[in-house]
């Protein structure tokens, strides 16, 4: 792996020592590790350290695999309580050593269920920096696919207490522009259910001004004003890049590295034309720079932006924040240097050398490079940001990890805090005029194609794909960006052909939000639950076309409820906001009568409390409804999908008989049996039928707690499994002992019908 390019580019600019260097080359030719980190509420965070380190560590140790000691995960030093771990296992070690193969179920399961997430250890690092409180408003710009947003979740639901941890106060809008990635960054996101979350479909350079209902201030003229803008606390900028900090598990780009992919997102020539008083404004302007400047004008003051990419070019990193803080005056960056002091870094750099082409030519100043053009400043393509500054900004502020100084993936971070209110509407064409510093002379020439190649969004978070962002999409869009786009409550739509609405909605399909009247029925049948009285029945929401029945409730909190209220939901292009709570049970309603129908028993509430909104609503549970058991009742429940209620002890059938059918919350009492261990109480719902009762988790979540509690997958899901596996097993050894020559009458070998099928949530029983 050599790219001779790459090289002598970053030779140059990161102006290591030798002996540095080497060590950094080195490292981008090593595999990186794996790393994942433990996610979800506080308390599961704390039995799942407990278990790495009380159950898994000890036992992986002192593990041999083909003559050669594997060394056990370890914790990463500078993430806080021990919470993100790193280990670099031979992948035919974790398939064929017993003891790591068991610690991988263990992971596979913890992290589909959401309690784990895999994710890169550089990745991690941006949400730290930007010092999230569970009342701070939150924007994550470029969101998708998500693991930066839970990191952000948690942190809003770490207060310590027990309802604000639950339903905290503030809010997190997570934004893509990409339509598709939405739906992952959602998926990622209901790890943690959260009625704080917002997600949003926009470009994030042109990200609308938000209104929320004001609190009776009057404006300028002394008038009450209806609304006031939404302003954020904190702004995560991990803004798409060249991604060639990447290049230990995106080994492709040893082979496609060139410089003109930095150049290319920092930003290419600009045009100004004014003619009767008209201006046209041609912007081949950096998409990094845009988002990073449209974050800080809807900075609260005191607020905090992290701004954040996995590359090392400095063109995208210390020279876009140069010109942003250049350019939006009021701000400055924060030294972070004391913060995570087990963090090994390099401070930003001061002085870098763009260079003018593939050809590696550099210029010492802006000027020079001006002076080198035959037709001067009229045929430049780079901008005088694209050197560095010539004002003291506090660029050695920035963060820059390198791979071989921990062991992980090359990035970059910039903390931003504001020091000055943000002013709107003030944007005006003389306004854009003056923050155009270089301006072209005269338009590109039809057949004159720039020197852009290109360019990559690399994301650290999941698995490693990488999203290919062509540069002339950047310059295609053409936009100029005010310092206050058009609010999302009065802005006219655009003028353009819709064939199937005529809304002007720009194709948008997402079911509208509707929130219900406490004195609905659907709301009193949900009410059913034994909630208490300041159960916030205000903030349910259904999703549903108008007139047909609701089948899922959601619940949010007060500001999301706010923003849904002032602003037009297609305009934000919201996609998905607060969390399901309550769904429409289908089945489990009473026993098979003699004519094969169903004897309905009693009337039954139509509803079922979701496993995923428990944590949610558990607040508002009158305790004395919540019915107790012990560990044993929890393994026949894992063991069997329906078990009667007359199997289980007598006092969980009594407790449990006396209540009507439908669904209920159990409590499994903390406690230690036969090896089994549950360290602290577990609360899950269930759905109580005639006589049978039903634990109402996902299959995936049952096999990941019973790994957790009893060390081994007792679901029926499980079993049959590992029946599968081990039919499979048998199969490939008789065929290996028997090695039969493939002819035109062999039979197929394939394991079709083997397969278990793992369904969806269980349905109720008989």
């Amino acid at each position: 792996m050599k790219n001779d390019k790459f090289e002598a580019y970053y030779t140059k600019q990161l102006a290591l020592d030798e002996d540095e260097w080497c060590r950094l080359m080195d490292m981008c030719k090593e595999p990186l590790p794996s790393t994942f980190r433990i996610s979800g509420s506080r308390e599961t965070a704390a039995v799942l350290t407990s278990v790495m380190q009380n159950t898994y560590i000890p036992h992986l140790s002192s593990v041999v695999f083909e003559d050669q000691l594997i060394p056990p995960p370890i914790p990463l030093p500078w993430y806080p309580n021990g919470l993100a771990w790193q280990f670099n296992v031979p992948k035919k070690a974790l398939r064929k050593s017993p003891e790591f193969k068991k610690f991988h179920s263990f992971l596979v399961f913890e992290t589909e269920v959401g309690n784990t997430t895999r994710q890169e250890a550089v990745s991690m690092l941006p949400p730290l920096f930007l010092d999230v409180d569970p009342h701070h408003i939150v924007l994550d710009m470029c969101a998708a696919p998500g693991s930066k947003t839970s990191q952000l979740l948690e942190s809003l639901h770490s207060s310590q207490s027990l309802l604000e941890s639950c339903v905290p106060p503030g809010l997190l809008i997570a934004n893509d522009s990409d339509y598709k990635r939405t739906h992952l960054l959602i998926h990622q996101s209901a790890r943690l259910p959260s009625p704080a979350l917002l997600v949003t479909n926009l470009d994030a350079s042109i990200f609308p001004t938000l209104s929320l209902p004001s609190k009776g201030t009057a404006d300028s003229s002394g008038r009450k004003a209806s609304s006031s803008p939404l302003l954020f606390d904190r702004i995560l900028c991990d803004v798409p890049c060249s991604g060639d900090g990447t290049i230990r598990k995106n080994i492709g780009i040893w082979k496609k590295w060139n410089p003109m992919d930095g150049n290319g997102l920092h930003g290419y020539v600009s045009s100004l034309v004014d003619t009767f008083r008209r201006i046209e404004a041609y912007l081949f302007s950096s998409l990094q720079l845009r988002i990073l400047q449209r974050a800080m004008r809807m900075l609260r003051h005191g607020g905090r932006i992290v701004y954040s990419t996995c590359s090392l070019n400095p063109v995208e990193n210390e020279a876009v924040v140069a010109e942003a803080l250049r350019t939006v005056p009021g701000f400055e960056l924060v030294d972070v240097s004391e913060s995570f002091p087990s963090l090994i870094r390099h401070p930003g750099l001061s002085k870098w050398h763009p260079t003018t082409g593939r050809d590696l030519k550099y210029f010492d100043t802006y000027e020079d490079y001006i002076a080198s053009l035959p037709g001067g400043k009229g045929t430049a393509r780079l901008v005088r940001s694209h050197w560095p500054p010539s004002e003291e900004l506090g660029l050695e502020r920035c963060i820059r990890i390198y791979p071989h100084l921990q062991d992980t993936g090359g990035f970059f971070i910039a903390v931003l805090r504001s020091i000055a209110s943000p002013k709107y509407g003030s944007m005006t064409p003389s306004g854009m005029c003056a923050q155009i510093k270089h301006p072209r002379e005269g338009k590109r020439a039809a057949n004159e194609v720039a020197d852009v190649s290109e360019v990559k969004k690399a994301r650290l978070d999941g698995d490693d794909d990488v999203l290919m962002v062509a540069a002339t999409e950047i310059s295609e869009n053409r936009q100029t960006v005010p310092a206050d786009p058009i609010p999302a409550e009065t802005a006219p739509a655009k003028k353009q052909k819709q064939k199937e609405t005529g809304t002007g909605d720009n194709g948008f399909k997402e079911m509208p939000y509707t929130f219900i009247s406490a004195n609905d029925p659907t709301v009193e049948s949900c009410l059913q639950f034994s909630l208490t009285s300041d159960f916030p029945t205000s903030n349910l929401l259904v999703r549903n076309p108008e007139g047909e029945p609701a089948r899922s409730l959601y619940l949010t909190n007060n500001l999301v409820r706010a923003v849904l209220s002032k602003n037009d939901y297609r305009r934000m292009r919201v996609m998905t906001a607060g969390t399901k709570i309550f769904t429409r049970q289908e089945g489990g309603f009473g026993r098979a009568g003699a004519d094969g129908g169903e004897e309905v028993v009693e009337k039954v509430p139509r509803f079922r409390l979701l496993s995923e909104g428990l944590p949610v609503v558990l607040p508002y549970i009158i305790p004395e409804s919540i019915v107790d058991t012990d560990l044993p009742a929890l393994r026949r429940l894992l063991e069997t999908y329906y078990p009667l209620l007359s199997g289980f002890d007598e006092a969980f059938q009594r407790d449990l008989g006396a209540k009507p059918l439908g669904s209920h919350v159990v409590r499994f009492k903390e406690g230690v049996i036969d090896g089994a261990s549950l360290t602290h109480d577990l609360v899950l719902p269930i759905w109580k039928s005639s006589s049978s009762i039903s634990l109402m988790i996902d299959k995936k979540a049952k096999s990941a707690l019973s790994l957790r509690v009893f060390f081994e997958d007792l679901t029926a899901a499980g079993r049959q499994g590992a029946a599968w596996k081990q039919q499979k097993d048998n199969l490939n050894e008789n065929v290996a002992s028997e090695t039969p020559i493939p002819d035109a009458s062999t039979p197929d070998l394939g394991y079709e019908g083997l397969e278990p099928k793992d369904g969806d949530k269980e349905d109720g029983g008989v």
